[in-house]
């Protein structure tokens, strides 16, 4: 599976980056951000195939299969809007929106355009979270 990560900084180089690098079934296809010094560390630390500052050039590529967007939350809606028209699934990091309001043209988006789509939470495989 072909994965593109859009949002590239702290996180994403802390978990998302480096579980995608070691799964068996995922590719590393690209990383996306804005901040030219942290796409160089993905391409150090990483080795996607491609980097780009162009969010709808990553989820438009036919080669990712899989968006995950750990962006700040002020970017989620057009990357979601992106994914929906592209009919990528997308998994994205919390919180889903910004606002009330964008939360609900998330999910028309979402539910218009079925992709499946999985809103995760950093701490839920925590060690004190699973004794819980």
């Amino acid at each position: 599976m072909n994965i593109a990560v859009i949002g590239c900084g702290a996180l994403a180089q802390a978990q998302h980056l480096p579980n995608i690098t070691r799964a068996q079934r995922a590719h590393l296809h690209t990383c996306c951000d804005l901040d030219d010094d942290a796409l160089e560390r993905c391409r150090e630390g990483f080795g996607p195939e491609r980097t780009t500052d162009d969010f709808d050039a990553a989820v438009a590529d036919p080669d990712v299969d899989l968006v995950v967007l750990a962006a700040t939350e002020k970017l989620r809606l057009p990357v979601v809007r992106a994914c929906a028209e592209a009919g990528k699934p997308l998994y994205v990091e919390k919180p889903v929106a910004a606002t009330l309001e964008e939360l609900s043209q998330i999910e028309a988006l979402v539910g218009a355009s079925g992709i499946p789509i999985c809103v995760g939470h950093n701490r839920r495989c925590a060690p004190a979270m699973a004794d819980a």
